[in-house]
């Protein structure tokens, strides 16, 4: 077996499941890969949506999303950083920042002090483990300790996210397969 098969939503049988994936109106590939596990399908799309939450103190979304493409790249996920360069890009990116992250350019002038920061950070934490005091220094001085665990979230959960859609074989544009 090369990936794990895309449960079909006419297959799920898990009350709570049906409920959760009818609740969205949108499909996406990796919900039936998610789909295997329902209990955690219905847990994890609720802790999933708190990532994308504005809050007026919270980390600002675009930079969650320049560290989600960062850590879908790391993670050789071309599903993820696809749907999230789009993300990105709605959030005030621009496609040239795109690329250059996945082409690992992350030090070039089309980033600002603060996101080369961020990358970094990202890097070291999907990578690592762990940032370097240096970077966790760094980031301390820029952002409160609530906007650090929030970015590490983010990192976290698209780890996640990114493993789960190699598992299937997601790819870039697999969500055109399911009508939305």
């Amino acid at each position: 077996m090369k990936h794990l098969p895309h449960l079909s939503k006419d297959d799920a049988t898990d009350p709570a499941l049906k409920e959760k994936w009818g609740s969205y109106p949108f499909d996406l590939a990796i919900f039936h890969v998610w789909a295997h596990t329902p209990d955690a399908f219905v847990a994890y799309t609720n802790f999933n949506r708190t990532i994308w939450t504005e809050e007026e103190d919270g980390m600002p979304l675009f930079l969650k999303e320049i560290a989600v493409v960062h850590t879908s790249v790391l993670s050789k996920s071309s599903y993820e950083w696809g749907n999230h360069g789009r993300g990105m890009i709605r959030r005030g990116g621009t496609q040239e920042q795109v690329d250059a992250i996945i082409a690992g350019d992350l030090t070039s002038d089309l980033f600002n002090e603060s996101e080369k920061l961020v990358l970094r950070f990202t890097t070291e934490v999907t990578v690592d483990a762990m940032p370097s005091e240096e970077t966790l220094t760094a980031m301390a001085e820029l952002f409160t300790p609530r906007q650090i665990a929030q970015l590490t979230w983010a990192i976290c959960g698209y780890m996640l996210n990114s493993r789960f859609a190699n598992l299937g074989g997601c790819e870039i544009g697999d969500d055109a397969k399911y009508p939305m």
